[in-house]
């Protein structure tokens, strides 16, 4: 069948992470012989979409001049509506340039799938339920959730999503009870049924083929090595991983870029603490940081305004390389982690308590081997061919 897949972050290149869960799911979906039109936010620099087998990119232009196009990619829509006040000129610009979009290309399409309810789900609705009635899978987000509980018309907006939708995704159990919470008695018995609730897919980690100690010694590790794998934008809770690397004297590793670079750097040199800030990491990279750390670190805070995380691939990633995980009981985490068998849960904005149970790993390495045993068995519960089959029913029912 031909699927259109509506997002507000996909890949733009070989080497670009924002929304490669979004590609992995279409990836997915093309295992089982879909062909899939995924329409994605145009960048603001120019690209060649990213086109393979089954899976075509068609990227939406919004706003001319393209410099403008700044809502979507980088730091994240919300962070980046926080930081640039153009940013704000794609919120309506966006929703209008993809409906047009989408009613020239709809036509063929057989299903729809929408990541990020604001805006996919109601574009995709609105074909989906037209006069060639065609299934919808509506797949909400923390961000694009957080989002719509802010809105002062949010019970009729959560009301549109699902009836234009024939099934509902969600990260977590707790998103899918706030959403549902907004939802009249009839619309939330209609889907008692036909809501999926799961992290995003991770691909099977590569058997490792590096040498440990070879690559720590690229890297110059010598000590306890910690690691995170993330944006750098406040709600990663970075900065208290710098204060507890600097209490306990290990080694912290951040791979990504973001907002908070500076920040991060300038408190790492306050503290003497010994961070190396290594910036956007490619793929092979990362399986090599996972092989040479001692353990991962997600210290993720909920922020004032309400909004957490959900599944943090970067987690599931790590978990799956046999990483043992230390991560605050935030969002959806404590659904992956359970405290004590798959990992550690500590509170979050606690640099003390993340600094313990570092020592904690750091002194115990029969605890370290039983934790990274239990996690990898739950991330691997996660991976996208194990996922395959879900999503598929999901759609089609």
């Amino acid at each position: 069948m031909r699927i259109g897949l509506l997002t507000t972050s996909f890949p733009y290149h070989g080497e670009h992470v924002a929304g490669a869960f979004v590609l992995g799911f279409a990836r997915a979906l093309a295992t089982c012989g879909h062909e899939l039109e995924v329409l994605a936010p145009e960048p603001a620099q120019a690209c060649v979409p990213v086109n393979e087998p089954h899976v075509r990119t068609i990227h939406v232009p919004y706003l001319r001049p393209r410099a403008l196009q700044q809502t979507f990619y980088g730091a994240g829509v919300l962070d980046n509506l926080r930081q640039k006040p153009t940013a704000w000129l794609g919120v309506a610009a966006f929703p209008l340039s993809l409906g047009a979009v989408c009613a020239r290309h709809e036509e063929p399409w057989d299903a729809f799938v929408s990541h990020w309810a604001l805006p996919s789900a109601l574009i995709a609705g609105h074909f989906a339920r037209g006069a060639r009635p065609r299934p919808h899978l509506c797949v909400f987000h923390s961000a694009d959730l957080h989002l719509l509980m802010r809105l002062a018309q949010r019970a009729r907006f959560a009301e549109q999503i699902a009836r234009g939708a024939t099934a509902l995704w969600f990260v977590t159990e707790a998103q899918r009870q706030q959403f549902c919470s907004l939802l009249s008695d009839t619309t939330r018995r209609t889907f008692e049924k036909r809501v999926t609730v799961s992290p995003m897919g991770i691909a099977a980690p590569a058997r490792a083929v590096g040498d440990r100690d070879a690559t720590r010694r690229r890297l110059g590790l010598a000590r306890f090595t910690v690691l995170a794998l993330s944006r750098l934008v406040p709600i990663k809770g970075l900065d208290i991983a710098v204060r507890a690397a600097a209490a306990v004297d290990v080694t912290l590793l951040i791979a990504g870029d973001g907002p908070e670079h500076g920040a991060l750097l300038a408190l790492s040199r306050e503290l003497r603490a010994d961070v190396r800030l290594l910036g956007r990491v490619a793929e092979h990279e990362k399986r090599a940081l996972f092989e040479a750390a001692d353990a991962f670190l997600m210290p993720s805070r909920t922020l004032p305004d309400g909004r957490s995380e959900g599944v943090p691939i970067a987690l599931l990633e790590a978990l799956a390389h046999g990483l043992p995980a230390i991560a605050t009981a935030t969002g959806g985490m404590p659904g992956i982690i359970e405290d004590g068998h798959s990992g550690l849960l500590i509170p979050a904005d606690d640099a003390s308590a993340l600094a313990q149970a570092i020592i904690q790993l750091r002194l115990d390495d029969a605890l370290r081997a039983r934790l990274a045993r239990a996690g990898q068995v739950r991330a691997l519960r996660c991976t996208w061919s194990a996922l395959t089959p879900v999503i598929e029913t999901a759609l089609f029912g």
